[in-house]
């Protein structure tokens, strides 16, 4: 019950704030090195014009050199175990898919050698509520369509382990009505081509990678699992607006918008420096105030929404240590 407690504190005080900043541009024992921003994708994804967007803001403030570094493999997975590993004197940066490194961690994954508590965490770039959509002409007008649906609900996904596969594992076991997942697809425009045409019902997906969709009017958003959103969902149901018929099952909700609200995060090996992990975490704060990187993110239709790098320790650190419940249905969708 402290644990579903701390982890409902998190939500309502950190979903979608700002953050602490940190003070200071950081250039004291950064000028004139290098460092090397790992993107554990390929080049062209939102990950990486995140970290490209952000390069040349903590060159400027910190007078390093920033490297921006592509270095895909098995989700994410690859990239993050040999940051885990790195020296702590390494200046090796990585933006992570935390929600899918949390989720990874939690299921086991033979492929995640890493513990998320030991990195050096920089702090959070962004965040996005994940929204349930499903298309236009749905016979699905609402979310209470989907919990009254006496037939399994058909979400897509990429493939297990995903986000969207965890949450569409999720929902259904919380809110009691009968779901299943297809898997298979190339990616998730594929994955929505099969709701678009009616081969599937509803796909859940973070904010910025729906809204292409949602302004086109192709889709309709049903319900948005986290804090209330901005256009063009504002006026779209949360989670809070549909507490689960049993009690007991809050905290797997407060789970779930908990781990959604990891984002995107920024982390160095373990064991850093607290002088050094201090210059680095106010590096970044400085980028991320930069005007140019907000007005590019804008361009990009890309979120900033930062968080200071002990609190997305402490976030991360919350999930981490969810009720065995949450943990066991992650596991399931692993």
């Amino acid at each position: 019950m402290k644990r579903a407690a701390a982890l409902t504190a998190i939500v309502i005080l950190l979903s979608g704030c700002g953050g602490q900043s940190t003070t200071g541009g950081g250039q004291d024992g950064l000028k004139g090195k290098k460092i090397d921003f790992v993107v554990p994708y390929e080049p062209g994804g939102g990950y990486d014009i995140y970290v490209r967007l952000l390069a040349p803001a903590m060159e400027k403030c910190t007078g390093a050199t920033v490297v921006v570094r592509n270095e895909p493999g098995a989700g994410g997975l690859v990239a993050t175990s040999k940051t885990f590993v790195a020296k702590p004197t390494e200046l090796r940066l990585q933006i992570v898919n935390t929600v899918g490194a949390v989720s990874s961690q939690i299921a086991r994954d033979e492929g995640a050698r890493y513990r998320l508590e030991r990195f050096s965490w920089l702090g959070r770039v962004s965040t996005e509520p994940n929204v349930l959509v499903v298309a236009a002409n749905s016979r699905f007008r609402t979310f209470d369509d989907i919990r009254k649906s006496r037939t399994p609900i058909r979400f897509v996904a990429t493939g297990p382990g995903s986000n969207e596969y965890i949450n569409s594992v999720i929902l259904p076991k919380v809110y009691g009505f009968p779901g299943t997942v297809i898997t298979g697809f190339a990616g998730s425009g594929e994955a929505r081509a099969a709701v678009l045409s009616g081969k599937a019902d509803a796909h859940i997906l973070p904010l910025d990678s729906q809204l292409a969709a949602l302004r086109s009017g192709s889709v309709r958003p049903l319900l948005v699992i986290g804090p209330k959103a901005g256009a063009p969902v504002s006026d779209t149901p949360t989670t809070a607006d549909y507490p689960p018929a049993d009690p007991a099952q809050k905290p797997i909700v407060d789970a779930l918008v908990a781990l959604a609200a990891t984002g995107r995060g920024v982390v160095g090996p373990p064991g850093m420096d607290a002088g050094r992990l201090t210059r680095l975490r106010a590096a970044l704060d400085c980028a991320l105030k930069d005007p140019g990187v907000a007005q590019a993110a804008a361009r990009q239709k890309r979120s900033i929404v930062p968080l200071s790098g002990p609190e997305t320790a402490r976030i991360v650190g919350a999930v981490l240590s969810s009720p065995e419940a949450f943990q066991r249905l992650v596991r399931e969708g692993a």
